[in-house]
């Protein structure tokens, strides 16, 4: 199954979660989820991405209790990793949300402390994401320019609406890198 649809299936189970066991379950599937795909864009993403897709394959690698089997395992692929990070991030943040009132009016100091330590972990998870998200960005905006500079092919630099040519003798200095094409 593809990660985005992993993403909604998991943040769907979130949503009818009632028990504090059911809400750190799914809390614990969202991370699970976020290691999956971290590992596998670390294997089939781009190079430059590579390296943060390991990073995010190992957060949380121990924090998850024995009794979660992860949704996870059901992933195939990770067809629009842009797309599948988003959902991602807007997962965590909703699963560390619903747990946030669990641990505020826990009873036993042992869900308290699963919720502080799976928000801790999500946390941790997201910002991964966002840093391999923004990797992703920066690479799809390095790829294709949409409104940065570029080059003419009379060598001319296009900065947004501006054009900049190089200095041509003859020119005087007030007009230097002023030309219009």
């Amino acid at each position: 199954m593809d990660a985005t649809r992993l993403a909604v299936v998991t943040a769907a189970a979130l949503g009818v979660a009632h028990t504090e066991a059911e809400v750190v379950g799914e809390a614990w599937q969202a991370q699970a989820l976020a290691r999956a795909v971290g590992g596998v864009l670390a294997v089939t993403g781009p190079e430059a991405q590579r390296g943060a897709a390991r990073g995010l394959h190992r957060t949380g690698d121990s924090g998850a209790p024995p009794r979660v089997l992860p949704r996870a395992s059901r992933l195939t692929s990770v067809a629009d990793p842009p797309r599948a990070l988003d959902a991602l991030d807007a997962l965590l943040e909703e699963a560390a949300h619903a747990l946030i009132p669990l641990a505020a009016t826990a009873l036993e100091g042992g869900t308290y402390t699963d919720c502080m330590e799976a928000i801790e972990t999500l946390g941790n998870c997201r910002d991964a994401v966002r840093l391999l998200r923004g990797r992703w960005t920066s690479l799809t905006d390095d790829a294709a320019p949409e409104g940065g500079d570029d080059e003419r092919a009379d060598g001319a630099a296009v900065h947004g609406e501006h054009t900049t040519f190089q200095d041509a003798p003859g020119d005087s200095p007030g007009q230097q890198g002023r030309r219009t094409p």
